[in-house]
C-alpha cells in the first residue's frame, strides 16, 4: 500500500485513567478506500472514529492524516466531513442553506457556493428539494441532505457513524447502495463505523472487525466471511455452526482431524489450532451443508432428524438435531424442483474438509 492517508500509531484511548477502550491501535488506511469499523457496542469502533474526527483526544499515540500529525488539531481544521445517524441537520434552515453553511464557515464566495450547493443537490439527486426544510423531508432523503453537507467542501476523509441506524430496512438497504455508488463514482475516502455485519460486507473495501478494543482481524468481505482468524470473528460474522471438540490427528497439507460430542471424526482446515489433543470449536457456515449428498462427495458426513423448517422466500432454513447438537443449521436454495422437507425426516450431512475450520476454543 502506498503512503496512507490515515495512520493510527500505537494509539490508546482510556476514559477513567484506568480502562483502556482502545488498546495499542495501528492501523493504516489508504486513499480512496472504503475502510468499515465493525464490531458490538462497546468494542472500541465509535471511539476510533472520535479520535479521528478529533472530538475524543487520543491518551497515547499519535495519529496522521496526509503524513502530519494531528493530535492538537482542532476537529473543524482537519477538514473531515462527518455523517451522524441522527442527520444533525438544522431544522430552521433550508436544505440549500444547510449545505451552504459549512462553505460560508470557510470563507467560500456566494457565486462558488451557489455552484457546490447546486452541484451536491444533483449529486444526491435532490435537486428540486432545496427549499424544503429538512421536516419536510423523510427519512432517506435526510440522509442524502447530511451526505451532501459532508461532501460538500470536498474532504481528503469522510467519517460515517452509523449514518442509516434510524432507517428502515429497505430504505436502509437502498442507501447502503447509494453511498457505496457515491464513493465508488466520486473517490473519496470514506471510514465508516456500523455493528450491522450485512451492511459492512455490502459496502466495504475492506472491514475491521473490533472486540474488547483490538481489531481481531482486517481483511476483505470476502476473506473476513471465509477465512475469520478466530472463533470471535468466525462467530460475529454471519451465521455458523458451532461445533466443539478434540483435535485428533494434524495433517501436513492444513488440514486436521477433530472428534465431536458424538463420537463422529470431522476433517476439518486447521486455521487456529496446532496440537493434537488440543480443545477446537469448528466453524462451519449453514449454506456449504449438503443434504444426502453422493457417496464420497464430502469429506464428512454425519445423520441428523430436522427438527423445524422455516420458509424464507429466496431459501429454506432447516434446524436439525446433528453432530452433537439439536441447533444445526442448514440452508438450502429455493430452486425448481426442489425436494419437500419436514419436521422428524432424516437426513445425512455433509462438507468438505475446506469449508470446515477449526478455531480455537472459546
Amino acid at each position: 500500500m502506498s503512503e496512507p492517508i490515515v495512520k493510527f500509531q500505537n494509539v490508546q484511548k482510556s476514559y477513567d485513567g484506568e480502562t483502556l477502550v482502545v488498546k495499542s491501535l495501528n492501523l493504516d488506511i489508504a486513499s480512496g478506500e472504503f475502510l468499515t469499523l465493525l464490531g458490538p457496542s462497546g468494542s472500541g469502533k465509535t471511539t476510533t472514529l472520535m479520535m479521528l474526527a478529533g472530538f475524543e483526544p487520543a491518551t497515547y499515540g499519535e495519529i496522521f492524516l496526509k503524513g502530519q500529525p494531528i493530535n492538537q488539531v482542532p476537529p473543524h481544521k482537519r477538514g473531515i466531513g462527518m455523517v451522524f445517524q441522527n442527520y444533525a441537520l438544522f431544522p430552521h434552515m433550508t436544505v440549500e442553506e444547510n449545505l451552504a453553511f459549512p462553505l460560508k464557515v470557510r470563507g467560500m464566495d456566494k457565486a462558488e457556493v451557489q455552484a457546490r450547493v447546486r452541484k451536491s443537490l444533483d449529486m444526491v439527486e435532490l435537486g428540486n428539494f432545496g427549499n424544503r426544510r429538512p421536516g419536510q423531508l423523510s427519512g432517506g432523503q435526510q440522509q442524502r441532505v447530511a451526505v451532501a453537507r459532508a461532501l460538500i467542501f470536498e474532504p481528503v476523509l469522510v467519517l460515517m457513524d452509523e449514518p442509516l441506524g434510524a432507517l428502515d430496512k429497505n430504505l436502509r438497504e437502498q442507501m447502503q447502495y447509494e453511498i457505496k455508488h457515491l464513493h465508488e463514482r466520486l473517490g473519496i475516502t470514506v471510514v465508516y463505523v456500523t455493528h450491522d455485519q450485512s451492511e459492512a460486507l455490502t459496502m466495504s473495501d475492506r472491514i475491521a472487525v473490533f472486540n474488547d478494543g483490538v481489531i481481531q482481524q482486517l481483511s476483505t468481505p470476502d476473506e473476513l466471511y471465509e477465512k475469520p482468524c478466530n472463533a470471535f470473528v468466525a462467530q460475529f460474522i454471519g451465521e455458523n455452526n458451532k461445533l466443539p471438540g478434540v483435535v485428533t490427528q494434524m495433517g501436513a497439507n492444513g488440514k486436521c482431524k477433530v472428534r465431536l460430542s458424538t463420537g463422529d471424526v470431522v476433517a476439518a482446515s486447521a486455521v487456529a489450532v496446532k496440537n493434537t489433543g488440543e480443545n477446537a470449536l469448528l466453524s462451519l457456515r449453514p449454506e456449504r451443508v449438503s443434504i444426502n449428498p453422493d457417496k464420497g462427495s464430502c469429506d464428512t458426513e454425519v445423520k441428523g432428524v430436522i427438527e423445524e423448517v422455516i420458509y424464507l422466500g429466496d431459501h429454506i432454513r432447516i434446524r436439525a438435531a446433528a453432530a452433537g447438537t439439536s441447533d444445526f443449521i442448514v440452508k438450502v436454495q429455493n430452486s425448481i424442483g426442489r425436494k419437500p422437507f419436514k419436521k422428524g425426516d432424516k437426513l445425512n450431512f455433509g462438507w468438505s474438509a475446506t469449508d470446515c475450520l477449526a478455531l480455537e476454543a472459546s
